[in-house]
């Protein structure tokens, strides 16, 4: 059974289990342990609470233990019943420190937005729009990913999330990244068989964008750019003023049926590649937590904050590197 004596004793535990550095793990213990106690008091105030304050069953794992339990749940995903015995626990204990302690990560982490689906007629409000402020290069790259989950034993909803291109029932969530590897906001996750293009339809992409930002995405969004509107601007020299689009959206040309695509598409098609990859980066730097990529295992309900999480703590990787790369680039060019 592993105790917080032995992960001090030997670091090497941590990240075997978590994939993190051991003073990441120690450092993200002290954030998280710092907002607890305004987390558990909203918890316990919360107004749909039924218990009294204080009711239910005491946690038997100090806070410490219940942090490394749920990064190497998610970092792994062994059976819930495995990850408990590791750790001295219960397979109710791991359920439920699940529940309970990824709201508090979440807050602790640089984590993204979670775009929900949103009716037709409902007008965004300023936060749930990116800024160009929030990207570090102006640009917006798009792109899909699906997890494979449990067949439903209902025909409605295994038709609903069996995926066509994969072959399987999953889950699919929209990421939307920077050209500097930041995952900006995911998209609330939806039954396998969405379409790309329905699913950025449905959470507003377009519409959440900033002005003046360049958007990258794959032929899974082709007519996307037909979505964006216009603006007025005013030439101030001549005082003339012309309509034109308030981002730019790209996709690939995709070759006609029976034809070939010219040599500029095709060129045009490997720049854009190139420049996408970035978005299929940080995809694949999320599943490095088997959570996932492999079969999700929990219940639906707390797959968005599941993947927020991770996405967080990918982002939080990222920024340690880049910030540990910068001087050295200032050094090369100076």
């Amino acid at each position: 059974m592993l105790t917080e004596e032995m992960l001090r004793q030997d670091p090497d535990w941590i990240p075997l289990l978590t994939g993190l550095p051991t003073e990441w793990f120690w450092q993200l213990v002290q954030d998280t342990h710092t907002r607890c106690p305004d987390y558990e008091r909203q918890r316990h105030t919360r107004p749909d609470r039924q218990r009294a304050i204080g009711g239910g069953r005491s946690f038997d794992l100090p806070l410490v233990m219940r942090i490394a339990l749920v990064l190497t749940y998610l970092r792994q995903h062994l059976t819930q019943t495995l990850t408990a015995k590791l750790f001295g626990a219960t397979q109710s204990d791991v359920s439920r420190d699940l529940r309970r302690l990824l709201p508090l990560l979440k807050q602790a982490l640089p984590g993204p937005e979670v775009w929900q689906i949103v009716e037709t007629k409902h007008e965004l409000l300023a936060e749930e729009r990116l800024a160009l402020a929030d990207l570090a290069d102006g640009q917006v790259l798009v792109d899909a990913s699906e997890q494979q989950v449990y067949r439903a034993q209902d025909s409605v909803t295994r038709r609903e999330h069996y995926s066509g291109k994969k072959k399987m029932f999953t889950l699919k969530t929209q990421f939307v990244t920077d050209g500097d590897h930041h995952i900006e906001a995911i998209s609330a996750a939806v039954p396998g068989a969405t379409h790309d293009k329905t699913l950025s339809d449905e959470i507003k992409t377009v519409e959440r964008l900033p002005d003046g930002c360049h958007v990258r995405a794959d032929k899974g969004y082709q007519g996307l750019d037909k979505q964006v509107s216009l603006v007025t601007v005013r030439n101030p020299e001549t005082g003339e003023t012309r309509q034109v689009p308030r981002l730019t959206l790209e996709t690939p040309f995709k070759k006609p049926k029976g034809g070939a695509l010219t040599a500029e598409q095709e060129c045009f098609n490997q720049v854009l590649s190139s420049i996408r990859v970035r978005v299929e980066h940080c995809i694949g730097w999320v599943k490095n937590w088997r959570i996932i990529s492999t079969r999700f295992r929990c219940a639906h309900e707390i797959y968005d904050s599941v993947m927020q999480i991770v996405c967080g703590l990918v982002n939080w990787q990222t920024q340690r590197w880049q910030n540990a790369e910068a001087p050295a680039q200032v050094a090369v060019y100076t």
